[in-house]
C-alpha cells in the first residue's frame, strides 16, 4: 500500500467511526427510540374494519380490474379518455390505504 493512500484510509476510518457512533440517538433510554412502530394484530383488525378502508379497497379493486381493458386499447393506439383519471384515482386510493395500514 502506498503512503499516499494511508491518510485517506485513516480519514475514512474516522468518518465511519463517527457515523457509527452517531446512530445511537439516546443510548440511556432505548425504549424512547422507535424508528418504526409495528402495529399489533388487533390494531390491524380495527383499521381494516373501518368502513372507509373497506370502501377504498373495493373501489381500488374495481379500478384495477378495469385497467387491463384500457391497456389493450392503448396497444391498438387508442387512449380511453378516462384512463389518466383512473390512474390518478388508483394512486390516491392506494396511497390512502397504505398510510392507513402503516400508521
Amino acid at each position: 500500500m502506498s503512503t499516499r493512500n494511508r491518510p485517506s484510509l485513516s480519514i475514512l476510518a474516522v468518518l465511519l467511526a463517527f457515523l457509527a457512533n452517531g446512530q445511537n440517538v439516546n443510548p440511556a433510554h432505548p425504549q424512547e427510540i422507535q424508528a418504526q412502530k409495528v402495529p399489533t394484530a388487533e390494531e390491524m383488525r380495527v383499521r381494516l374494519g373501518r368502513d372507509q378502508v373497506q370502501k377504498d379497497a373495493q373501489e381500488l379493486s374495481e379500478l384495477c380490474a378495469k385497467f387491463p381493458g384500457d391497456i389493450e386499447q392503448m396497444k391498438q393506439g387508442l387512449l380511453p379518455k378516462d384512463t389518466v383519471e383512473k390512474l390518478k384515482r388508483m394512486e390516491k386510493l392506494s396511497k390512502r390505504l397504505r398510510e392507513e395500514l402503516t400508521r
